[in-house]
């Protein structure tokens, strides 16, 4: 059986201030780093093909810090955040007023932004983001390739970047990507079933590390993941 983990980054100063990140260099706070250290033992019982974190250094540290030593973490710059371009360090209560100035401020406020697939000014769209993405899955699917048996891969990135991918693991129209949110260091696991792949859990809170979660992180199906508390 095959499996692919999809874990957001712990949290940091700019997650706990409201501050957008894009391609922004943050690390993990005091906060984020305890729950990527509780990630670990939680998932400590699985053994990873394949580990692939986003270089930027919030996912890299979460990366480096759930597999404890245990694997290789490849780095890979096609699992950055989305560019926020002119948002990047803003605060969130900030941002129409920024977008004002270039006559975007309606465009936000409606939502044209997430249901269009605009991008900011001197930012990414998600269009190219999800084009580099696809990069990221073509080693997936190569690491299954080379252990038809089974395997567990692991993908450690960022919120936007996290559910767009999910969008095209789910075959779902760019625009739905809304739909899916990633707390800091939540977990959403994914199994191939034929040619395409099935949820078996979004967005799980694993940080707590406690027995039940430990265990369930092993079994073929995590029972009641619609009831996990979230981070």
């Amino acid at each position: 059986m095959h499996r692919l983990w999809l874990v957001r980054h712990g949290e940091t100063a700019s997650n706990a201030s409201g501050q957008f990140q894009g391609h922004l260099d943050v690390p993990l706070n005091d906060r984020g780093r305890a729950q990527a250290t509780a990630l670990a033992s939680a998932l400590a019982g699985v053994s990873f093909d394949l580990v692939m974190s986003s270089d930027l250094l919030r996912a890299a540290e979460t990366a480096t810090l759930t597999v404890n030593g245990r694997h290789v973490v490849e780095m890979s710059v096609a699992l950055r955040e989305m560019h926020y371009g002119i948002l990047q360090g803003v605060q969130y209560s900030e941002a129409a007023q920024i977008l004002a100035a270039h006559g975007l401020a309606d465009d936000w406020a409606s939502g044209s932004f997430g249901r269009r697939g605009l991008r900011l000014p001197e930012g990414e769209s998600p269009r190219q983001v999800q084009r580099r993405l696809r990069t990221v899955l073509d080693r997936v699917d190569a690491t299954m390739q080379a252990n038809l048996q089974g395997t567990n891969s692991m993908l450690v990135a960022h919120g936007g970047t996290l559910s767009i991918l999910t969008t095209m693991l789910l075959q779902l129209p760019l625009h739905r990507r809304v739909a899916f949110r990633y707390h800091n260091c939540s977990v959403t696991r994914m199994t191939r079933i034929d040619d395409g792949w099935q949820m078996d859990g979004h967005n799980l809170d694993f940080t707590g590390a406690t027995t039940a979660m430990t265990a369930a992180a092993q079994q073929p199906h995590l029972a009641g993941e619609a009831d996990q508390p979230r981070s």
